[in-house]
């Protein structure tokens, strides 16, 4: 078969997925994938040719662009548009058998649509659709987004409306933007860990992740044993004074740490038992540790319940905060719904309540990346 894949050019999206495109390449399928360059060496050792994005993707600081649902409304429905453009002809000409994009690309699945190209979605979240938004926070914190950017919100409905019209596409579909699905939609989640899984389509299959293969990938360190290793990202940067109260209380100061942190503050460098790290292998450091401080991301989460590692979560988005919620009545983690010294610290000395080995089974035992390839040959070769 011949593949063209649209990455959302982001770690969470790109990584998760590789094992699935090496395996496709080893089977013999030529295999291109568009990202931009910081993901060229990791397509290329799958043995897949790497594809750049122009300007659109180089220039998007993403961690902007998902500040709240409305911004990333506005970012999605203007760049879905721009990209739709710049890349219905180059897939026109060389008419691939199978279209592969990320949840988030409706370009791809216009261009699909348009093409009557088939076409796989892969999903690196949890599945989001009607049912799985009215009941998570999702639908609540909406609530004063739309107050707030009502016109806004309509505005931006109408511009969609009139370039699907133009075109010829299919209408608008709001989901679309946060959750896209295709003839067969792949989400990198086991079926057991999926909220209200009986309300999607036959064509959403929950595959499970591909965590086996990515620890044999992107394996990079040896990392000693600690205590507790957070990764807190803009929730850190947004408490670092009472973070600091947080590691200077007594029963933490008898504990070996590694934070990961873009740029440790003097006081934190100056804690003996604290180490600090720009960048870690998260494959390579979970297991050395016996509790996991983090926001809720769906790999940070999915990756503790892999090694059975017991772990709190701290969400600061929509999606963390559901994959927050999993945990914890799974019982592998503890849910904070926001940063909170004496809370977090109360958790931290109550985690052998935690039960993270039932998760641990979950997880190990749907193969994402056998059955992810799998259902791409079949649709992919079907006549």
């Amino acid at each position: 078969m011949k593949i063209v894949y649209f990455m959302t050019p982001a770690y969470g999206h790109v990584l998760p997925v590789l094992p699935v495109v090496r395996e496709l390449a080893a089977k013999g399928h030529k295999i291109s994938c568009f990202a931009t360059p910081a993901f060229r060496d990791y397509i290329e050792k799958c043995s897949a040719e790497y594809r750049e994005y122009g300007r659109e993707f180089q220039t998007l600081r993403l961690d902007e662009v998902t500040s709240d649902l409305y911004v990333l409304m506005d970012n999605l429905i203007n760049l879905n548009e721009k990209l739709y453009d710049i890349y219905l002809e180059e897939v026109k000409a060389e008419m691939p058998d199978l279209l592969i994009y990320d949840s988030m690309l409706s370009f791809a699945k216009n261009i699909a649509y348009k093409l009557k190209c088939r076409s796989i979605c892969t999903v690196c979240t949890i599945g989001f659709n009607l049912p799985v938004c009215l009941f998570s926070n999702i639908a609540t914190s909406s609530v004063p987004l739309v107050l707030k950017h009502g016109g806004g919100m309509r505005r931006l409905i109408k511009q969609d409306k009139r370039f699907r019209k133009v075109r010829g596409l299919k209408g608008f579909k709001l989901i679309d933007l946060y959750m896209n699905t295709a003839d067969v939609t792949l989400v990198m989640t086991p079926y057991r860990l999926q909220p209200l899984s009986w309300t999607f389509p036959k064509s959403v299959h929950f595959v499970g992740t591909t965590i086996k293969e990515q620890i044999e990938m992107l394996h990079g360190a040896e990392y000693e044993d600690y205590d507790c290793y957070i990764s807190m990202g803009t929730v850190f940067g947004q408490n670092v004074n009472e973070m600091k109260e947080f590691l200077e209380l007594p029963g933490m100061r008898e504990k070996k740490i590694i934070i990961s942190v873009p740029s440790a503050p003097d006081w934190m460098t100056a804690m003996p038992n604290v180490r600090a790290e720009k960048w870690v292998y998260n494959v390579d450091l979970i297991p050395h540790c016996g509790l996991f401080i983090n926001v809720g991301g769906v790999s940070s989460v999915y990756t503790a319940m892999y090694y059975g590692v017991r772990q709190i979560s701290i969400p600061a988005q929509e999606e963390e905060r559901y994959n927050a919620r999993i945990m914890k009545k799974h019982k592998a983690g503890f849910y904070l719904k926001k940063y909170d010294t004496e809370k977090l610290y109360n958790a931290v000395k109550n985690i052998d309540r935690l039960e993270p080995d039932r998760c641990r089974t979950i997880i190990r035992e749907a193969d994402g990346t056998a059955e992810a390839v799998r259902l791409i040959e079949r649709h992919g070769l079907e006549t």
